[in-house]
């Protein structure tokens, strides 16, 4: 993929592999974009980088500034998709709203605070981890795979090979 992507339109997977394509059709078909236009949606996750696994879920980060809102969003949107569940957490001291359910093969997550999507923690890593897969060579793409299917996070997964010891989600920020 590119360099220089523009994340919050979603046609570049339509440039990727097989399954970008894929997840670009379901998150299409579901109106996923559209229902969450409100709150600045944008893919994140492995998807969009190409470092995927088949038990991968399709992430899609949300910005709120009014939690009920955004929570009756997505309920109205979504809860009539199979597996739908919706919970409240707590993460690094932020309220959060996570959506997960199933369609069209895909597990989805879509998940909301009360901060603009290029500040969260999703996007960031995203970003890093986009440059740095473009900074190195295949090998590298593959010991991240590699480590993933070993059980590590991604994050973890950066980390590890890059030598970084301590809480990866903040650590891997370094990059920046």
């Amino acid at each position: 993929m590119e360099k220089n992507i523009d994340w919050t339109d979603i046609r570049y997977l339509l440039e990727g592999d097989t399954i970008q394509k894929q997840v670009y059709k379901a998150i299409h078909n579901c109106r996923a974009m559209e229902l969450l236009a409100a709150f600045d949606p944008v893919l994140t996750g492995t998807y969009p980088i190409g470092i995927y696994l088949p038990d991968s879920d399709i992430d899609i980060i949300c910005a709120f500034s009014r939690q009920a809102f955004f929570e009756n969003v997505v309920l109205n949107a979504f809860a009539y998709h199979d597996d739908f569940n919706i919970i409240h957490k707590l993460i690094r001291g932020e309220e959060c709203i996570i959506a997960r359910f199933k369609h069209s093969g895909f597990l989805f997550e879509v998940f909301g605070q009360e901060k603009p999507v290029n500040e969260q923690y999703a996007f960031r890593h995203m970003i890093v981890e986009h440059r740095l897969l473009a900074e190195n060579d295949a090998l590298f793409r593959k010991k991240i795979l590699s480590l993933k299917e070993k059980g590590l996070t991604t994050e973890e997964a950066f980390c590890t090979l890059l030598g970084i010891e301590g809480d990866p989600y903040e650590n891997l920020l370094q990059f920046e």
